[in-house]
C-alpha cells in the first residue's frame, strides 16, 4: 500500500534531531493517478505507520529554496508558493493530450531527516501546481506548487437568515430584507440593532440575534427611552432558531430603529467556553470556525494568550465572508500577522515587548564561527512613515452611527484621562516632529482595550525597526517564525539583543537563512535627536 498524504507529521524539528544531520527536500506528486516521490537525489527510508520501504527519485532538477516569512502588521494572509523543476517517468505530454490536466496534479513539499521514518518529516507546502509548461518526454516540467485558493466562501450571517414575509408575516416594513444580527460582547452604548419583526398591537416583538444569546436579558433604546427586557428563545416562521424580545406594553417609541445595549451581565454570542464571546482570541476563534478555509486550530491556540487581553463587541448587521470581516474589523486592532501554513491559517503573535526571559536560544556569531552576517542591517521606512500621535475613535452607537469616546496616546498635554504619553512617542516627536494618525473601530468598546490597540501601534510605528540577515546551519532549522532569540555580534555592537525571527530560508547547501526583526526598548536608551 503506498503512504502519501496528511499523515501525522512533525509540527517542527528540534536542535537535537537536527545536530549534525543532513536534510533533505522531498516532492510528493500525485498526476495522473499515480503518485511520484521526488527528492534531489535517490533516497530510501520507511513508512512506520505500515512497515512499507519508500523510494524517492533523485528527479528534481533544480534547488529548491523554502522561504518562511512574516510580514509584521498584516491583516491578511498570502498564498503559498515555491518554484519547482522535475522529470517524471512518463511521456507528460501525451498525458496532457489524452486529458490529464496539469493543474489538477497535487503535491506536498516537506523536509526529512535522513535517517529518520516518512512520518517524521516536516510538511512545508500541500497544493497544487500552477503556470506549469513541459516539453518532449524526459524533458522537465515546470510549474509552481501553490498554497490552496485563499477564498472564504462561507457567508455570516447565513444568507437565507433574512427578515422577510415568509421569516416573519407581521414584521415592519422597514425591516424587510434586513439579515439577522450576530451580537457579541458587552457594552454600555447601543452595540447591535433590533429588527420589529411582529407589529400586532400589544404583543410587538424585537428580533434581537440570528442564534440563541448567552445574555437572558439586555437593555433596549429608542435613542430617548431605555428599558431592561427579557430575552427570548424563538423560532422564525419557517422554524430557524432566533433570540427576541417582547415589547408589549414599552414605552419606546414603534415607528423608529432600536438598539440594544448589552449591559446586564451578558452578551450576545456564545464563546467555546460558554461565556459571552467578547476575548479577541474566541472572536477570532469563532469567526474562522464559521469560514471555509483550512485553518491551524493549534496553532490559534497558541496564539491566544497574547490576543485575549484585547476585549472585542459589535454586531454583523450585513452579509459577508467571516474573512473578509475579520480582516476589516478585527485583525488590524491586533498585534499579530496572519500566515498560511501546511495545516491552515493561523495568527503569529507580534511579542513586542520581548525580552530576555522570552527568548528560546541565544545566537552568537562569535561562539558560533558557523553563523555569519548575510548582508547590512536595515533600518526600515522613513521619517515620513513614523506615526507618534495617535487617535481611537470607539464605541459605536448603532442608532446613531457615530463612535461615542476616544483615546488618544502621545500628548504630554493631559486634557483628560483619555490622552496619555508614551515614551516612544515621545521620543519619536524629538526626532521628526509631531506626526498624527487617527483611525476608528466598530468593535472596541472597551477604554482599556483602546489603550492596548494605541500602545501596539505605537511600538510598531513611532521608531524605525531594524531587520538583519544570517547565515547559519541547518541545525538551526527548528526556529519559527514570531520565535525570540537573542542575538551577540561583537561587530554590530549587539550583546544580548532580543530580536524576533521574521522568516528563514531553507538552502539546499544545507545552510539556512535567518531573517530577524531587533525589538528595541526605547525607555533604556533615550536619546534625544542628533
Amino acid at each position: 500500500m503506498d503512504t502519501a498524504g496528511k499523515t501525522a507529521t512533525a509540527r517542527r524539528f528540534d536542535a537535537t534531531a537536527l545536530r549534525g544531520k543532513v536534510v533533505h527536500v522531498l516532492l510528493d506528486l500525485t498526476y495522473a493517478g499515480r503518485l511520484f516521490r521526488l527528492a534531489r537525489t535517490d533516497l530510501l527510508m520507511t513508512s512506520t505507520a505500515t512497515g512499507e520501504a519508500l523510494q524517492y527519485a533523485g528527479d528534481l532538477v533544480d534547488e529548491v529554496r523554502w522561504e518562511e516569512v512574516i510580514n509584521l502588521f498584516q491583516a491578511s494572509a498570502d498564498n503559498v508558493s515555491t518554484p519547482l523543476a522535475f522529470t517524471l517517468p512518463v511521456n507528460v505530454a501525451a498525458l496532457v493530450q489524452a486529458g490529464h490536466d496539469l493543474l489538477q496534479a497535487s503535491g506536498e513539499l516537506s523536509l526529512w531527516i535522513e535517517g529518520t521514518a516518512y512520518e517524521a518529516r516536516r510538511v512545508l507546502l500541500r497544493g497544487h501546481l500552477v503556470d506549469p509548461s513541459y516539453g518532449y518526454a524526459g524533458e522537465p516540467v515546470v510549474a509552481s506548487l501553490e498554497s490552496e485558493a485563499f477564498r472564504d466562501r462561507a457567508v455570516v450571517p447565513p444568507s437565507l437568515l433574512v427578515v422577510s414575509t415568509e421569516t416573519w408575516p407581521n414584521a415592519d416594513s422597514s425591516v424587510l430584507g434586513r439579515s439577522y444580527p450576530l451580537p457579541f460582547g458587552e457594552a454600555s452604548v447601543a452595540s447591535s440593532p433590533g429588527y420589529l419583526v411582529d407589529t400586532t398591537g400589544g404583543a410587538e416583538v424585537l428580533l434581537v440575534a440570528g442564534g440563541t444569546c448567552v445574555a437572558t436579558s439586555a437593555s433596549v433604546t429608542d435613542g430617548t427611552t431605555t428599558e431592561v427586557r427579557a430575552l427570548t428563545r424563538s423560532t422564525d416562521a419557517l422554524g430557524r432558531t432566533c433570540t427576541t424580545m417582547s415589547l408589549a406594553g414599552t414605552a419606546l417609541a414603534l415607528d423608529g430603529a432600536f438598539g440594544l445595549v448589552w449591559n446586564q451581565g451578558a452578551g450576545g454570542m456564545q464563546a467555546r467556553d460558554g461565556g459571552t464571546l467578547t476575548r479577541a482570541g474566541d472572536v477570532l476563534e469563532a469567526f474562522l470556525s464559521m469560514s471555509t478555509l483550512p485553518v491551524d486550530w493549534g496553532r490559534v491556540a497558541a496564539a491566544r494568550p497574547y490576543l485575549d487581553p484585547f476585549l472585542l463587541c459589535g454586531c454583523v448587521v450585513e452579509g459577508v465572508t467571516p474573512w473578509e470581516w475579520l480582516t476589516a474589523n478585527v485583525l488590524p486592532l491586533l498585534p499579530c500577522s496572519l500566515v498560511n501554513g501546511p495545516d491552515g491559517v493561523y495568527p503569529v503573535p507580534w511579542r513586542y515587548a520581548a525580552t530576555s526571559r522570552d527568548a528560546v536560544a541565544t545566537i552568537d556569531t562569535a561562539a558560533d564561527p558557523d553563523v555569519e552576517l548575510d548582508g547590512a542591517v536595515l533600518v526600515e521606512g522613513s521619517a515620513r512613515d513614523r506615526v507618534n500621535r495617535l487617535k481611537l475613535r470607539y464605541a459605536l452607537d448603532q442608532l446613531t452611527g457615530t463612535t461615542t469616546r476616544y483615546a488618544v496616546l502621545g500628548s504630554d498635554e493631559a486634557t483628560s484621562t483619555a490622552v496619555a504619553e508614551s515614551v516612544y512617542c515621545a521620543q519619536s516627536r524629538l526626532r521628526y516632529g509631531v506626526l498624527e494618525v487617527e483611525a476608528e473601530s466598530t468593535v472596541v468598546y472597551d477604554p482599556a482595550t483602546a489603550a492596548l490597540v494605541l500602545a501596539w501601534q505605537a511600538r510598531a510605528g513611532a521608531l524605525p525597526t531594524r531587520r538583519v540577515q544570517y547565515l547559519m546551519p541547518s541545525s538551526w532549522g527548528w526556529l519559527e517564525r514570531g520565535d525570540v532569540v537573542l542575538l551577540t555580534d561583537a561587530g554590530l555592537s549587539f550583546s544580548l539583543q532580543p530580536a524576533l525571527v521574521e522568516g528563514t530560508t531553507y538552502q539546499e547547501d544545507g545552510m539556512l537563512g535567518l531573517a530577524l526583526r531587533l525589538v528595541d526598548d526605547v525607555a533604556r536608551k533615550f536619546r534625544a535627536a542628533g
